[in-house]
């Protein structure tokens, strides 16, 4: 993360163990700044009013409210840029309403890297969105099922659902973030620069008029443009 300003990072998750956890995950960056550790809405929108925050993870299941209404109001009224769930859920409809809401990125807590909060901060300075591959899956699954109805209020992609928009290149690197790789990850396995595969990221995302992974894995599922991780 050399070039890149100091992030600051404010967790909010009910289980003290795990707020322990994650505060040991990111202590030791020299490029994070951890501004607090709290359990509900109402302490958490007390330290966003002191604090300058850059990153909000949060579980759903808050002590007083749901974490859905602690990305609302961090994005609306402190304008935190940056909102990612950490939940139990691996349910597409859970995980599309945290899109909804304005998340950037959904972790499954049973997924085998949920505790790598520093991994999640890179990722989303470097321009993706985190994403469990678990939650990955499940949003291509529901999306392929005729029962699957969840309506999202930025709508759907503009272009036929029976044309891919994207070149192949650009399909080949939507299907590896289906299947959670990172930007780096992606670019060892493509032999490519970090670089070009960020390109690559920005032209999906605005070819497929959506601003995170998860809406893309979801637009991209719908339009049959990805094959079954």
């Amino acid at each position: 993360m050399s070039g890149i300003k100091e992030i600051s990072v404010l967790i909010v998750e009910p289980d003290i163990e795990l707020q322990n956890v994650y505060r040991q995950n990111l202590i030791h960056s020299p490029m994070i700044r951890l501004v607090g550790v709290c359990s509900s809405l109402a302490s958490a929108t007390a330290m966003l009013s002191q604090v300058n925050c850059d990153v909000v993870f949060t579980e759903l299941n808050l002590l007083d409210r749901s974490g859905l209404q602690l990305i609302k109001t961090a994005i609306n009224d402190f304008k935190v840029p940056y909102c990612v769930v950490i939940g139990t859920s691996a349910l597409a409809n859970d995980i599309l309403k945290c899109f909804e809401a304005g998340a950037l990125g959904y972790i499954v807590k049973n997924d085998e890297n949920a505790e790598d909060l520093q991994s999640f901060v890179r990722t989303l300075v470097l321009g993706g969105s985190p994403v469990s591959p678990i939650a990955a899956r499940s949003l291509i699954r529901a999306s392929q099922s005729e029962n699957f109805s969840f309506h999202h209020s930025s709508g759907t992609a503009s272009y036929p659902l029976e044309k891919n928009p994207l070149s192949p290149r650009e399909t080949e690197i939507l299907q590896l973030l289906a299947k959670g790789m990172s930007f780096l990850e992606i670019a060892s396995v493509l032999q490519i620069s970090n670089h070009t595969v960020t390109a690559h990221i920005k032209k999906i995302y605005r070819k497929l008029q959506v601003h995170s992974r998860g809406e893309a894995v979801y637009e991209a599922s719908l339009a049959g443009i990805l094959q079954n991780p």
